[in-house]
């Protein structure tokens, strides 16, 4: 009898199928990744082939970062302006309700160099700033833009951290933010509690900061690994090995089961818990920049505009 039950017990194991971990899910807004890179577009990633166009702006898109649950988009691009240096860039603000009004420009020529941008599910704006020929009182450092500045003619960046940096993230609940930074004498993962206030360096050289969504972990990126860091115990770490050394970019997704890399040529999504990383985004030949528009999976558009949204990349391969 014993000898029957193991039977039937192996029997239904080849039979039924393995147990495997579900793919990425969730909405994103993405950088087109061809062309002259000036397009923002917005897809599910359970099928990217039916990504759609939302904006299209008059220069190059660097950056760009969606509010979570809400409406706003915040991206880097050149100065829309003659007498600024051409390497300039401004900080823009895009409301997706409104697709056919321009996008604000936030910094108006008041920076030389606007590098990294995050916006808050509140809708509160960070980013980074270098200085080339700094008019004063600008200088590196990373600034704050609340959200009830955000419609004012010359909304008020107000300076919270100093020196040269480039990443600057929000935790899940606005009330800590990531960054690296590049200086020889502070170089590394810092965060800052703009409750405390207070300073936490987490790792001396990472770079690309991204917080899990329940806020607890950090995620950094160092000679093609990436580094899974407590922030209760930053020596306390676990690692995955990227394929491919130049990363440029790494998200956690909103269920927390994977981290999402971009290297030059491709976007790959990695198990958190172990497992072979997921190509996504094969359409394109590049690596894509993007960022989730929502907290947790959804399967719509949110706050999608009705007939505003132009061409599916589905129809452009046709």
């Amino acid at each position: 009898m014993k000898s029957f039950i193991k039977y039937v017990c192996l029997y239904l194991v080849f039979l039924l199928p393995l147990t495997t971990q579900a793919e990425p899910t969730g909405t994103v807004i993405f950088q087109y990744p061809e062309n002259d890179h000036s397009e923002l577009w917005i897809t599910n990633l359970e099928d990217t082939t039916k990504a759609r166009l939302i904006y299209r702006h008059t220069d190059t898109i660097w950056e760009s970062a969606a509010q979570k649950d809400g409406p706003l988009v915040v991206f880097v691009s050149e100065s829309d302006t003659d007498d600024h240096p051409p390497i300039a860039t401004d900080l823009y603000l895009f409301n997706r309700k409104h697709p056919d009004v321009k996008a604000r420009n936030l910094t108006q020529h008041r920076f030389d160099e606007v590098v990294y941008v995050d916006i808050s599910e509140a809708g509160d704006v960070i980013f980074t700033n270098w200085i080339i020929d700094p008019p004063p009182p600008a200088r590196d450092g990373i600034y704050l833009i609340p959200h009830q500045e955000l419609e004012k003619p010359f909304p008020n960046a107000i300076p919270l951290v100093e020196g040269l940096g480039t990443r600057v993230v929000w935790s899940p609940a606005s009330k800590m933010i990531a960054y690296d930074h590049n200086s020889t004498t502070h170089r590394g993962i810092y965060t800052f509690d703009l409750k405390k206030p207070k300073f936490s360096k987490i790792d001396p050289f990472g770079k690309i900061p991204t917080f899990s969504p329940d806020g607890k972990k950090l995620a950094f990126y160092d000679s093609g690994l990436i580094y899974v860091a407590l922030l209760a115990d930053p020596d306390n770490q676990d690692i995955i090995v990227c394929e491919g050394r130049s990363v440029r970019n790494i998200k956690w997704s909103p269920d927390g089961q994977y981290i999402v890399y971009t290297t030059f040529q491709k976007t790959f999504a990695a198990p958190v818990k172990g497992g072979a990383h997921i190509q996504i985004f094969e359409q394109f030949d590049r690596g894509v920049h993007f960022d989730w528009v929502n907290r947790r999976y959804s399967k719509g558009y949110p706050v999608e505009p009705k007939d505003k949204l132009t061409t599916l990349w589905g129809k452009l391969k046709q």
